[in-house]
Protein backbone atom coordinates (compact mmCIF):
# COMPACT_ATOMS: atom_id res chain seq x y z
CA UNK A 1 0.00 0.00 0.00
CA UNK A 2 1.19 3.29 -0.27
CA UNK A 3 2.15 5.97 1.83
CA UNK A 4 0.61 8.95 2.26
CA UNK A 5 1.80 12.28 2.99
CA UNK A 6 0.70 14.77 5.43
CA UNK A 7 -2.00 17.56 4.67
CA UNK A 8 -0.96 21.44 4.18
CA UNK A 9 -2.29 22.12 7.82
CA UNK A 10 -0.32 18.89 8.95
CA UNK A 11 2.82 19.29 7.59
CA UNK A 12 3.06 23.27 8.75
CA UNK A 13 2.00 22.17 12.34
CA UNK A 14 5.35 19.67 11.72
CA UNK A 15 7.06 22.25 10.77
CA UNK A 16 6.30 24.35 13.73
CA UNK A 17 7.06 21.60 16.12
CA UNK A 18 10.51 21.09 14.74
CA UNK A 19 10.76 24.79 14.78
CA UNK A 20 9.95 25.56 18.42
CA UNK A 21 12.04 22.49 19.63
CA UNK A 22 15.14 24.17 18.01
CA UNK A 23 14.46 27.53 19.01
CA UNK A 24 13.10 27.55 22.53
CA UNK A 25 14.50 23.97 23.80
CA UNK A 26 17.40 24.39 22.08
CA UNK A 27 17.50 20.40 20.78
CA UNK A 28 19.67 18.87 18.46
CA UNK A 29 18.37 17.73 15.12
CA UNK A 30 18.96 13.84 16.55
CA UNK A 31 16.67 15.01 19.53
CA UNK A 32 13.92 16.93 17.51
CA UNK A 33 13.70 13.77 14.97
CA UNK A 34 13.74 11.07 18.17
CA UNK A 35 10.85 13.31 20.06
CA UNK A 36 9.07 13.82 16.59
CA UNK A 37 9.79 10.17 15.14
CA UNK A 38 11.09 11.21 11.74
CA UNK A 39 14.26 11.38 10.23
CA UNK A 40 17.25 13.59 11.55
CA UNK A 41 18.60 14.64 8.16
CA UNK A 42 14.03 15.83 7.44
CA UNK A 43 14.63 18.05 10.43
CA UNK A 44 17.78 19.75 9.10
CA UNK A 45 15.83 20.35 6.07
CA UNK A 46 12.66 21.83 7.80
CA UNK A 47 15.14 23.84 9.64
CA UNK A 48 16.78 25.31 6.67
CA UNK A 49 13.74 25.99 4.94
CA UNK A 50 11.22 26.90 7.23
CA UNK A 51 12.11 30.32 8.24
CA UNK A 52 11.83 31.50 11.87
CA UNK A 53 8.95 33.91 12.82
CA UNK A 54 11.47 36.76 12.52
CA UNK A 55 12.86 35.74 9.06
CA UNK A 56 11.56 36.27 5.80
CA UNK A 57 10.17 32.97 4.22
CA UNK A 58 12.53 31.09 1.74
CA UNK A 59 11.39 30.24 -1.66
CA UNK A 60 12.51 26.95 -2.79
CA UNK A 61 12.04 25.91 -6.48
CA UNK A 62 9.84 22.57 -7.06
CA UNK A 63 11.26 19.54 -7.73
CA UNK A 64 11.28 18.64 -12.43
CA UNK A 65 7.88 17.10 -12.85
CA UNK A 66 9.80 13.58 -14.43
CA UNK A 67 13.27 12.69 -13.55
CA UNK A 68 15.32 11.65 -16.23
CA UNK A 69 17.72 9.76 -14.38
CA UNK A 70 18.48 6.34 -13.51
CA UNK A 71 19.35 3.61 -11.06
CA UNK A 72 22.14 1.64 -11.26
CA UNK A 73 20.34 -1.34 -11.57
CA UNK A 74 18.73 0.25 -14.78
CA UNK A 75 15.19 0.82 -13.57
CA UNK A 76 13.97 4.50 -14.23
CA UNK A 77 13.01 7.03 -11.39
CA UNK A 78 9.28 7.11 -10.56
CA UNK A 79 8.35 10.69 -11.62
CA UNK A 80 7.20 13.41 -8.48
CA UNK A 81 3.75 14.39 -7.64
CA UNK A 82 3.85 18.23 -7.99
CA UNK A 83 0.60 17.99 -6.16
CA UNK A 84 -0.40 16.13 -2.58
CA UNK A 85 -3.50 13.52 -3.32
CA UNK A 86 -6.01 12.81 -1.38
CA UNK A 87 -5.12 9.68 0.25
CA UNK A 88 -8.35 8.22 -0.06
CA UNK A 89 -8.29 8.60 -3.63
CA UNK A 90 -4.34 6.98 -3.26
CA UNK A 91 -5.90 4.13 -1.63
CA UNK A 92 -8.87 3.48 -4.27
CA UNK A 93 -5.97 3.66 -7.27
CA UNK A 94 -4.34 1.04 -5.26
CA UNK A 95 -7.15 -1.21 -5.25
CA UNK A 96 -7.86 -0.86 -8.84
CA UNK A 97 -4.26 -1.57 -9.82
CA UNK A 98 -3.46 -5.22 -11.07
CA UNK A 99 -1.63 -7.00 -8.41
CA UNK A 100 0.04 -8.76 -11.40
CA UNK A 101 1.04 -6.11 -13.91
CA UNK A 102 0.81 -3.11 -11.66
CA UNK A 103 -1.64 -1.40 -13.98
CA UNK A 104 -5.11 0.63 -13.89
CA UNK A 105 -7.52 -1.27 -15.93
CA UNK A 106 -7.40 -0.14 -19.66
CA UNK A 107 -11.13 1.85 -19.72
CA UNK A 108 -9.82 3.48 -16.35
CA UNK A 109 -6.35 4.11 -17.59
CA UNK A 110 -7.99 5.39 -21.22
CA UNK A 111 -10.52 8.10 -18.82
CA UNK A 112 -7.36 9.37 -16.87
CA UNK A 113 -5.23 9.96 -20.11
CA UNK A 114 -8.22 11.75 -22.08
CA UNK A 115 -9.29 13.60 -18.87
CA UNK A 116 -5.17 14.99 -18.60
CA UNK A 117 -4.54 15.34 -22.20
CA UNK A 118 -7.47 17.93 -22.49
CA UNK A 119 -6.43 19.76 -18.99
CA UNK A 120 -2.94 20.03 -20.59
CA UNK A 121 -3.99 21.20 -23.68
CA UNK A 122 -6.20 23.64 -21.96
CA UNK A 123 -2.92 24.81 -20.24
CA UNK A 124 -0.95 25.03 -22.94
CA UNK A 125 -3.48 26.90 -24.91
CA UNK A 126 -3.74 29.81 -22.22
CA UNK A 127 0.17 29.62 -22.26
CA UNK A 128 -0.24 30.24 -25.64
CA UNK A 129 -2.59 33.15 -25.68
CA UNK A 130 -0.72 34.85 -22.94
CA UNK A 131 2.52 34.60 -24.48
CA UNK A 132 1.02 36.08 -28.32
CA UNK A 133 -0.48 38.52 -26.52
CA UNK A 134 2.28 41.09 -25.99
Amino acid sequence: MATTHPTEPQRAARHAEVRRLADEEQLSNRAIARRLGMHHTTVGRILSTTPAPDEPPVRTTPAPAVRTTHLTSGAAVAPRLLHDLDPRLIQDLNVLVDRETGALPAPLAHILRTAADRRRTALQDLAHHLTTEE
